[in-house]
């Protein structure tokens, strides 16, 4: 091999720490919904048709150990993976979406981090629910849930997990990065849930939620697969 033709395969080559961050991004876009769509499948408060607090607090009560502990591993892995599988998901659009992707990265900054408050939430309702019935149980889940900061957590969260995957799809879509079927599912899929307040008396909140999570999930595997392919400005081209 020439010196020339040395130094060009040198220059194509990618170092490693590229491709390490690339297989993280990938790995957390697929698993983030895939974490998410197994904590709800587990969570005993989505078995029912009945909401709310007092409501969470009898499904605990009813749920055995195990679920619980599985529901808790599965919630706190999403609670890691998921904020950085969107935000990713938007930064992959961001050169030529900019508006679009940083808007995306505002809403999802702002909606997305109260996630973990959300797992203290149900801890609370977890050890409550381990100590016996008593009415007073079923006035502090009522508080704790409905004072102003899980209150502002509760819609924050709400357009974060909602708002942010449609404002990222139609980066991606302009952008064209990713299909745009896989587009179109990370645009519609959470927009699902909004279908629950005309069946949850009926339906149980579990399908809903599924429904929503799973065309998010299908959505994310091309955005993972572009992610590996995807050339960092510093790299070489």
């Amino acid at each position: 091999m020439s010196s020339i033709a040395q130094h060009l395969a040198e220059k194509k080559t990618v170092p490693i720490i590229y491709r390490l961050q690339r297989l993280f991004l990938s790995l957390c876009i697929i698993l983030g919904p895939a974490f998410g769509i197994a904590a709800v499948v587990s969570g005993p408060g989505y078995a029912s048709t009945k909401n709310g607090p007092v409501a969470a607090l009898a499904a605990f009560a009813a749920a055995s150990t195990m679920q619980l502990q599985i529901n808790t591993l599965f919630s706190i892995i999403a609670t890691y993976l998921f904020p950085v599988a969107l935000l990713a998901m938007a930064w992959l659009a961001m050169r030529r979406a900019p508006w679009w992707a940083s808007i995306a990265m505002l809403v999802v900054f702002i909606g997305i981090f109260p996630f973990p408050a959300f797992n203290a939430q149900n801890a609370l309702t977890w050890d409550l629910a381990r100590m016996g019935s008593n009415p007073v149980f079923n006035a502090i889940v009522q508080r704790f849930n409905g004072d102003g900061v899980m209150s502002f957590y509760n819609i924050a969260f709400l357009i974060g997990t909602v708002l942010g995957p449609v404002l990222i799809g139609i980066a991606l879509w302009r952008a064209r990065v990713v299909p745009i079927w896989a587009a179109v599912l990370i645009i519609i899929s959470r927009l699902l849930v909004y279908s629950y307040p005309f069946v949850q008396g009926f339906v149980p909140a579990v399908y809903i939620q599924a429904l929503s999570w799973l065309p998010l999930f299908i959505g994310s595997i091309p955005v993972a697969l572009a992610m590996l392919k995807v050339t960092f400005r510093s790299e070489p081209e």
